[in-house]
């Protein structure tokens, strides 16, 4: 039986749709380009896998989907923070591929084959400094997400109600430049689609 789990934390995201992302209202909105490149970027505050305490640990993901995100064949790859113990990577691993039930198990099923192209551990680094979140790993991926600021020049723009299987129910808008070259994958995007929240996940 899959372990109980739950998780709280910080997603971010872009991608190389122009704002707002199409594909984040709704997987069925063809996407910006026609394709989907898109890095989440997820670091946990707190959380446990059965016996495993997921606080600290981070992963990435990054994805290519070819045409329609709802029509699947997503080309996938996880990145887990190579700080994490071996029985936190276990975890982490279970959760994200969609194993261990919860939000994942729904996008698992989007996944060319249903699995990941890969499963790397690799040192991430995050950084939150005011309006923006940024995450890297040296030499193949880097997002840097910058929060949009609202109509009175002081207060962030966010999206309330919207539904989301990742993330939480505040959705903060932002811009993002990123860049990955991996597993077959190269991309570098400027001023395009980027947000974040703060989510709640468990495996019911």
């Amino acid at each position: 039986m899959a372990e109980e789990w739950t998780a709280e934390g910080d997603l971010f995201e872009g991608c190389n749709c122009n704002l707002l992302c199409p594909c984040h209202v709704s997987f069925r909105q063809p996407p910006t380009n026609g394709h989907c490149d898109t890095i989440w970027a997820v670091s946990f505050e707190q959380g446990r896998y059965g016996d495993v305490d997921l606080t600290g640990s981070s992963v990435a993901i990054f994805l290519h989907c070819p045409g329609n995100m709802v029509d699947g064949d997503w080309t996938v790859v996880l990145y887990v923070d190579d700080r994490t113990s071996p029985e936190q990577d276990e975890a982490l691993r279970a959760i994200f591929s969609g194993e261990a039930g919860g939000p994942w198990q729904i996008m698992s099923q989007f996944y060319r084959d249903g699995k990941y192209q890969a499963v790397t551990r690799i040192p991430l680094e995050f950084t939150i400094d005011g309006r923006t979140r940024t995450v890297n790993a040296p030499d193949r991926l880097f997002l840097e997400m910058q929060t949009l600021l609202g109509a009175d020049r002081e207060g962030q723009v966010t999206i309330h109600n919207l539904r989301n299987v990742i993330h939480g129910d505040e959705h903060v808008m932002g811009r993002s430049n990123f860049k990955v070259d991996d597993e077959g994958m190269t991309w570098d995007y400027q001023g395009k689609h980027g947000l974040y929240s703060k989510f709640k996940w468990s495996g019911s």
